[in-house]
């Protein structure tokens, strides 16, 4: 945890990574795991949210397409109720997502989970 708060200190790169299929690791509910512990860790909202977007795209050398918020990139973003530089954890109150240009409403993505629990609970 002193190495990683060290290094975003210190202006190394640091990205959010756990959003990629593993066993017990379910892509987009483990980045809340991660962004506690970056939070823990002593990284600031913004240091994990930029980990997250604008690094990514620096990463991939595609900052021209996706990363940060600009006409003619990628419409792919969240929409929040309450503000994340406050506290990390309001990434979790959602208004809704944008998702390649298409509004996806809160109660819309809650329903669409509610209905994957249930099939997966039914095939138990």
């Amino acid at each position: 945890m002193r190495v990683l708060k060290a290094l975003a200190d210190g202006g190394a790169g640091v990205l959010m990574g756990t959003d990629s299929p593993q066993i017990f690791s379910v892509p987009g509910f483990s980045l809340h795991r991660e962004m506690e512990a970056m939070a823990e860790a002593g990284m600031t909202p913004y240091q994990i949210l930029v980990s997250g977007t604008q690094a990514v795209g620096e990463y991939f050398s595609r900052q021209d397409s996706f990363g940060t918020v600009a006409i003619g990139r990628r419409a792919d973003l969240i929409l929040l109720n309450s503000n994340p530089l406050r506290d990390i954890g309001n990434v979790q109150d959602r208004a809704g997502v944008m998702l390649r240009g298409r509004w996806l409403p809160e109660d819309m993505i809650q329903s669409r989970l509610a209905e994957i629990e249930q099939r997966f609970a039914t095939d138990r």
